[in-house]
């Protein structure tokens, strides 16, 4: 693992290793740390409760956790405990280099089949209200200013993928292919700049 972090990171950059939390926590605190990379192995269960305490004196640091498997409610512990980025500890050098670049320029990275739930999450702090429009027909709600650049078809997706819809969900409703959704969603990415579908939701709620 130490090594995939190695080659993760660029050869400008400082690497440093500690064994234990007391330890990460110590150096984290007195270094103007940019990335603590923490394995979730270290940790004694429930392990949000360190993340949260690593988070507390990291500061401006983004704290990305890397767990044995996936666990969608451990997952979503550990981003409201401040987490940057969840992965598993078997990633490739190259994909930890893309997570440390999201969190880097403002992301969160999630593991994909845990967007539902988020898109769940955010409907629920929004309120009632937003549930009640939410639930209403995508033809009948009106296009808000943030997407007026988009046509007919990709605000209808974008509401639906917006209510929690998956890319198959919206395919059933709007009666085309997956293909022909994921299409119009990288068209959807590249008119309002975003990255990811976690982005476009947070940018259609206004959070």
């Amino acid at each position: 693992m130490i090594e995939r972090c190695r080659r993760a990171v660029s050869a400008e950059h400082q690497l440093e290793v500690r064994g234990d939390v007391l330890a990460l926590e110590a150096s984290v605190g007195a270094a103007a740390t940019g990335v603590v990379v923490l394995d979730a192995g270290l940790l004694q269960p429930p392990i949000d409760r360190q993340v949260a305490d690593v988070v507390a004196v990291a500061g401006a640091a983004r704290v990305i956790v890397l767990t044995a498997v996936f666990q969608e409610d451990e997952e979503i512990a550990l981003l409201k405990a401040g987490a940057k980025g969840c992965c598993r500890r078997g990633i490739d050098p190259e994909s930890l280099a893309r997570v440390i670049n999201v969190t880097q320029s403002g992301g969160v990275w999630v593991t994909r089949s845990l967007l539902p739930r988020l898109v769940t999450e955010l409907r629920r702090y929004a309120g009632g209200q937003a549930v009640a429009a939410a639930a209403k027909p995508p033809a009948v709600k009106q296009p808000d200013s943030k997407l007026t650049s988009l046509s007919t078809r990709e605000r209808e997706i974008v509401h639906l993928i917006a209510a929690g819809a998956s890319n198959k969900e919206v395919a059933a409703k709007l009666d085309i292919s997956e293909r022909t959704v994921k299409g119009h969603l990288s068209n959807v990415f590249q008119k309002l700049g975003v990255t990811d579908r976690l982005k476009l939701v947070l940018l259609v709620r206004g959070a």
